[in-house]
């Protein structure tokens, strides 16, 4: 997302020396850029090329460069010159950190647990015959300290951006032992890895099919309107000789095109090489509880009780999707894969066309039950997330839902646009009080 990728830039920047000084509208401005960003010696250079000098007006939001005041400005993010520059120094300057092991509290945990972090690779080759990698990606993979070594409890994959919601100990250890990560490597290999290479595999090879398809009727139309010149010119040179040197040109075509077609044969077969890469380790994170701390009579009841919060955030989920399938949509559960919202509805498709409305016709819902009259938490992860999807991001909110008796849920949508006034930033929470959420929901919950 542009905010995550604006964030890393600038620190990362503030880190080796670049200098960005804000604009006054709003954008960024790099008088001068390094002249380590620009050396050769950097594979991002080589690879990319080399940033400009100087950037004027600077953005990382791809809807700023669409306005006609920022026609001139310059999109920076991955596959630019200068922020694949600033990221290899920035790895150049944290080499010693790989390998590390930090401390982290999650509230909503009664164990402590570890996420192991690793870069994983698949790769292959491309018509040539030359390596290259197809996919590369992070994986964190989730350690359960209470499972039984060896059982298939105690590794799970899970979201990349899940130390998002995680803030630093305030207290972290001393000293922490080194952490031994080959267990969860092996786990990665054999799980999430494997996987990803038969997905690859399965793409190349879909990819290859249709290539070869086009290829061979490319070709057989070709060859057909090569064979039949020379078959031409060979009854023309029985009556006239002097079209022999002709004759001999299109046969000699004939023979270039029939040994194209096998080396274009031959590149696709080597497409369909795709093997495991590397599997690298980056770090750890030592996830403790919450510790003890005095219960403030501001605080609602499922903040207090872990149990009683989950039960309440079940019950509001299951009136939810009673209340999308009582007006005809599709209700699939998603808070388990950690994207930012619990609920994906989908509306009616057009009954001719299958056509449904990316915006109108989707509703992605993050559902909050809690005490009437207690604040709305968003964590930061969902936060940006409603930012990002805009109006298909809904935020629904069920009061008191273990005695509700309300079938329909209060609905606000696009809650960044109509509560962004209203939030308190609390580490890695957004707290919304429960009058901006009664306000939104009669201004702009929509009727349905």
């Amino acid at each position: 997302m542009p905010r995550y990728v604006e964030e890393q830039f600038l620190k990362a920047s503030k880190e080796i020396g670049l200098r960005i000084e804000p604009r006054a509208d709003g954008l960024w401005r790099i008088e001068h850029v390094l002249a380590d960003l620009r050396s050769d010696r950097l594979q991002a250079v080589r690879r990319l090329g080399k940033a400009e000098p100087t950037y004027r007006k600077v953005t990382f939001h791809k809807e700023h460069v669409n306005m006609d005041q920022h026609l001139d400005a310059v999109l920076i993010g991955p596959g630019h010159p200068l922020y694949a520059a600033v990221d290899e120094r920035i790895n150049e300057l944290l080499a010693d950190a790989v390998g590390g092991v930090a401390a982290y509290v999650d509230e909503a945990t009664e164990s402590a647990y570890r996420l192991h972090f690793f870069e994983i690779g698949i790769r292959g080759q491309n018509t040539k015959g030359q390596p290259q990698t197809l996919q590369g990606e992070m994986v964190i993979v989730r350690e359960g300290l209470t499972a039984p070594v060896g059982s298939s409890e105690r590794f799970a994959v899970v979201p990349a951006d899940c130390l998002i919601d995680l803030p630093p100990h305030p207290q972290p250890p001393g000293s922490i032992d080194p952490v031994d990560s080959s267990a969860a490597a092996d786990f990665v290999k054999s799980t999430w890895q494997m996987d990803l290479r038969a997905r690859c595999m399965e793409e190349r090879r879909h990819f290859v099919e249709v290539s070869r398809n086009y290829l061979e009727q490319s070709f057989k139309a070709r060859r057909t309107s090569a064979q039949d010149r020379v078959m031409a010119l060979r009854v023309r040179e029985s009556s006239s000789p002097e079209v022999a040197l002709a004759r001999q040109r299109a046969e000699n075509d004939l023979a270039d095109l029939e040994r194209t077609h096998r080396e274009r044969l031959a590149g696709l077969d080597r497409l369909t090489v795709v093997r495991h890469g590397p599997v690298r380790y980056l770090g750890t994170a030592l996830v403790f509880p919450k510790g003890a701390e005095a219960i403030s009579s501001a605080m609602a009841p499922e903040d207090i009780d872990p149990l009683l919060r989950q039960r309440s955030e079940k019950a509001a989920e299951d009136l939810v999707v009673a209340y999308e399938t009582g007006r005809g949509w599709e209700c699939e559960r998603v808070g388990h894969l950690k994207i930012g919202f619990d609920v994906r509805s989908l509306g009616p498709a057009d009954s001719q066309t299958g056509y449904r409305d990316p915006v109108t016709g989707i509703r992605r819902i993050e559902v909050k039950g809690r005490t009437r009259g207690h604040s709305i938490r968003l964590t930061t992860n969902e936060w940006y997330k409603a930012a990002q999807l805009g109006d298909s991001y809904w935020l629904y909110v069920v009061w008191d839902p273990l005695g509700n008796h309300e079938p329909e849920p209060l609905k606000i949508c696009n809650p960044v646009k109509y509560l962004d006034h209203a939030k308190r930033e609390i580490v890695r929470y957004f707290d919304i009080p429960s009058e901006a959420i009664l306000n939104a929901a009669g201004a702009h919950g929509g009727s349905a």
